[in-house]
């Protein structure tokens, strides 16, 4: 594969990584501590990673430019397998557009300074605005794809240089092993790109040597990851009336803490810029993949054809949820990284690779990565239901 090919597929990879993940994860993972969180980041990038590649050679088996990940676990694990990935892609479809609605939502309020009485309706012109776009047509949305890209990669940039001038060294000393398993579904959620792989795969004209733009991708994810930690634990206290506590409490995306701190409104200007665009264009892709995949559902298993059928399936799940639970932003995420990635690309896939291995180390790395997707899956299950509560230590 040419050199050139490899980095436009790696910024492919990159740019997937790039949404609300990163304006959360920094919450959690600050709370647990830096260096527990970087670990963790590195434990579970390196297992995406392998389950990337696992998947990509799936999709380079089948070379099918109407691929799809359910219909891949239908012919591993069954009609059972099938059903899996679909409830996994459900949840991971509605919790992602309803933590952009929310999130979007409580950006504008807090940065424009409206009254919280009008959350329901910054929340519904949002929802119509993006629900708009993704129902329409997609052609000025990819015309402009490149446009936001940039716009995006030059805020974060901004964001993490005015960043850097508030940062407390001493802040990332702090270690909260407790609250770990906490941080863990949104590392998951900040290091996932597997959607992209089949494109990706496509555009490499099926070639054997995609895990070089995948394993670059993922390098040039980590190394922003890790950078906007170190900036956003740097500068947001643990606790406090302005803290990363409080932003686990309100769910608030980090960016808006961060703002309040260093009272600069370059950074505000930049953060909310970062933010609108991440969750605008994650929405619409996201949305996308949502009414298809209600599309398929509906038309090959229900036999049910209808435009508006799909529109109602699609999103008013989520605005619903996001009207009655405005503080569900983090929760949402949570549920997302926690079930369903680990569920679609990690448990599955792995098993995939379980049953494919003939070596020692192969079945080793299986083990131990089945180990801990499906331990965070149990946890994160557990707190959904409330049977365990996990809390920062030193919270009030």
């Amino acid at each position: 594969m040419p050199i050139k090919q490899i980095f436009m597929l790696s910024f492919l990879v990159s740019g997937n990584m790039i949404g609300a993940g990163i304006l959360a994860m920094p919450i959690s993972a600050g709370i647990a501590g830096f260096w527990p969180s970087f670990f963790m980041m590195l434990f579970f990038s390196l297992s995406l990673f392998l389950s990337g590649i696992i998947l990509a050679k799936e999709v380079n088996n089948k070379r099918n430019n109407t691929f799809n990940f359910p219909s891949l676990y239908e012919e591993h694990f069954g009609i059972s397998g099938k059903w899996i990935a679909s409830v996994a892609n459900l949840i991971i479809f509605y919790g992602l557009l309803i933590s952009y609605l929310v999130g979007a939502s409580k950006i504008i309020l807090i940065v424009f300074k409206i009254d919280m009485s009008f959350e329901p309706l910054v929340l519904f012109l949002i929802f119509i605005l993006l629900t708009y776009i993704t129902m329409s047509n997609m052609s000025i949305i990819k015309k402009y794809n490149s446009i936001l890209m940039v716009s995006l990669w030059i805020a974060f940039f901004i964001l993490t240089y005015s960043g850097s001038s508030g940062i407390e060294i001493n802040r990332l000393t702090h270690v909260d092993w407790g609250y770990l398993p906490m941080a863990i579904p949104m590392i998951i959620g900040a290091f996932v790109f597997h959607s992209i792989i089949p494109t990706i795969c496509r555009d490499s004209k099926w070639s054997s040597d995609i895990w070089k733009p995948i394993a670059l991708g993922l390098a040039m994810g980590f190394v922003m990851n890790t950078i906007w930690l170190i900036i956003s634990i740097g500068v947001v206290p643990e606790f406090g009336h302005i803290s990363l506590n409080e932003a686990r409490l309100t769910g608030v995306p980090i960016t808006v803490e961060m703002s309040e701190i260093l009272n600069s409104k370059l950074f505000l200007i930049m953060g909310t810029i970062f933010a609108i665009i991440a969750i605008a264009t994650s929405y619409v892709s996201i949305g996308v993949s949502l009414k298809d995949f209600s599309k398929d559902i509906l038309e090959n298993s229900l036999n049910i054809y209808n435009r508006w059928t799909v529109f109602i399936i699609s999103f008013i799940p989520p605005l619903v949820v996001s009207y009655l639970f405005a503080d569900i932003f983090l929760k949402a995420l949570n549920i997302v990284g926690g079930v369903g990635i680990v569920l679609l690309f990690g448990i599955l896939p792995t098993i995939i690779y379980y049953r494919q291995t003939s070596s020692k180390l192969g079945l080793f790395i299986s083990l131990i990565l089945l180990v801990a997707f499906s331990t965070t899956l149990i946890i994160t299950l557990l707190q959904t239901f409330g049977v365990l509560h996990l809390t920062p230590f030193g919270a009030n």
